[in-house]
């Protein structure tokens, strides 16, 4: 029996020892219950032991998907998994399923649900009744711009030799995460412009895919699969701006004053995974 086998028999058997608690759940880290535990609570509302790093099998302490991935043999009710999605589930990996007892967040990360656009928007509105800016509004628009290069990635990451060409950094290059106070009028045109242009030089040189259409990604959702801390960080800072001088600290009292178990089509999906992980067997 390998070491990943011994602790996911150990995990296994903690809800039999103490029967308060319904199972144990490992996380790629522990900032990631802020996330997991609401919508488990909401699923099935119970007690959960969370694990959020383990042993290799080298005995060294390891945290990430990668390691929670390393039980996928060895889950049971008792013993699940929830992990982000980060491109595995544009690029079709198998298995991610509930029925594997394993979650996943349908966006990214967990960080791109404080990010959702609809809700975020009228979580500002409350606060800051009297902004110019919509934050549903700038997002649609980078989701249309951001939609094509994020097909490139999800196809140029399929081989080590095309990911060379275009990756999650060169990306990543470019969505500068501080776009100025006046590149934010008109809901931010003038920032979304700018990314435009960096998407359009990037892309020039690079084959465009054949069938590049992906059933989990349109040109609506896209701002979602943005790696999640970059999403968050350029909301962030637009948000902190626009709360500049109102008393209303835009990280606590509105990016993550929620956690939302439903009203999107990611979130439900989420919610409906973890319904059918925890249900009785």
């Amino acid at each position: 029996m390998n070491r990943i086998e011994e602790q996911a028999r150990y995990y296994r058997n903690i809800p039999l020892r103490n029967r308060s608690i319904k199972a144990v759940v490992h996380l790629e880290d522990a900032e990631d219950m802020l996330f997991w535990n609401p919508q488990l609570q909401n699923a099935f509302p119970a007690t959960y032991h969370f694990i959020t790093y383990s042993k290799n099998e080298k005995g060294n302490d390891v945290r990430g998907c990668e390691q929670c991935l390393r039980y996928k043999p060895y889950l049971s009710k008792r013993f699940f998994i929830c992990i982000d999605s980060d491109l595995r589930q544009l690029k079709g990996e198998e298995g991610l399923t509930a029925e594997s007892l394993i979650a996943q967040t349908y966006a990214y990360s967990w960080e791109n649900h404080f990010c959702e656009a609809e809700h975020l928007q009228e979580r500002f509105e409350k606060l800051v009744p009297n902004s110019d800016f919509n934050f549903q509004v700038f997002l649609q628009k980078l989701s249309a711009v951001v939609y094509k290069p994020l097909l490139y990635l999800v196809h140029y990451s399929q081989s080590s030799v095309l990911n060379q060409q275009w990756n999650i950094t060169r990306f990543n290059s470019c969505l500068p995460l501080q776009p100025s106070r006046d590149e934010l009028a008109n809901n931010g045109s003038a920032y979304i412009e700018r990314v435009k242009l960096l998407f359009e030089a990037a892309l020039q040189n690079l084959q465009q895919p054949k069938n590049m259409a992906n059933e989990h990604l349109d040109d609506v959702n896209a701002y979602l699969h943005i790696q999640g801390h970059q999403l968050y960080k350029l909301v962030l800072h637009i948000g902190t701006m626009l709360c500049k001088g109102t008393r209303v600290a835009f990280k606590t009292d509105i990016l993550e004053k929620s956690i939302h178990t439903d009203g999107y089509q990611e979130i439900d999906s989420v919610q409906a995974d973890l319904r059918k992980i925890t249900s009785k067997e």
